[in-house]
């Protein structure tokens, strides 16, 4: 036997699933993050999970949406562009610095924040009938000090952006009505457990060497 709960709904509509996010633009904080053999085919790749800090889209603070990057495509030119989407985030977290070639340990980017977008996705479901949902565009990933996403809105008081400010980086904060950091104080803030790994500015927050020395220890113990 176990426990079931639904002392807090008010139908079996609360229980409808994890629903990914709208599109747009969100601060997220990286939840998971593993080497591993994709679903269907077994394919080498990475898998990761984001959550949804603040963004440019209302409502949508504590949503995760899960992401597969497969190291090897249909050619080599297919592959060599899939390696490129690794490194991009790996540079964006901070497992991987500029002028740098290595193995990166993703355990490092737990914990860790960035900025990525989301965009709508077309998909068949088990009916082979065409649903509407969402997934991270291909090079959809920024590090926060990336000028390119400087007006996207952030959770100020998140480990990352506090350190990026720290540095010297910009803090953006988010339009009035725009922030879905208020929704904190409702209860509806995302993992903490996980917002409580604190993450390393990456060498491209413009930080200068100091931000990339802290990068290189992987936490900020004066936090």
């Amino acid at each position: 036997m176990v426990l079931l709960s639904a002392e807090n709904a008010k139908s079996e509509d609360d229980f409808a699933g994890r629903e990914r996010p709208a599109p747009g633009k969100y601060h997220v904080i990286v939840n998971h993050a593993e080497e591993k053999g994709s679903k269907k085919k077994g394919t080498p790749g990475l898998e990761v999970e984001f959550q949804i800090l603040a963004g440019d889209t209302d409502g949508q603070l504590g949503k995760t949406i899960p992401l597969f990057l497969s190291y090897i495509g249909g050619d080599d030119g297919k592959s060599k562009t899939c390696i490129d989407r690794v490194t991009r985030l790996a540079l964006c977290v901070g497992v991987l610095h500029a002028g740098e070639a290595r193995e990166p340990d993703w355990q490092e980017a737990i914990g860790r924040e960035l900025v990525i977008e989301v965009e709508a996705q077309e998909y068949p479901d088990a009916n082979g009938q065409m649903k509407m949902g969402a997934q991270v565009s291909f090079m959809g990933f920024w590090s926060l000090g990336n000028q390119a996403v400087a007006t996207v809105p952030r959770d100020t008081d998140s480990p990352g952006m506090r350190q990026l400010a720290k540095a010297g980086g910009p803090v953006n904060r988010p339009p009035a009505g725009k922030s879905d950091g208020n929704a904190k104080a409702a209860g509806n803030a995302p993992n903490q457990a996980a917002r409580s790994q604190t993450p390393a500015v990456t060498a491209a927050t413009g930080g200068g060497p100091a931000a990339a020395s802290t990068a290189a220890r992987g936490k900020y113990a004066d936090l």
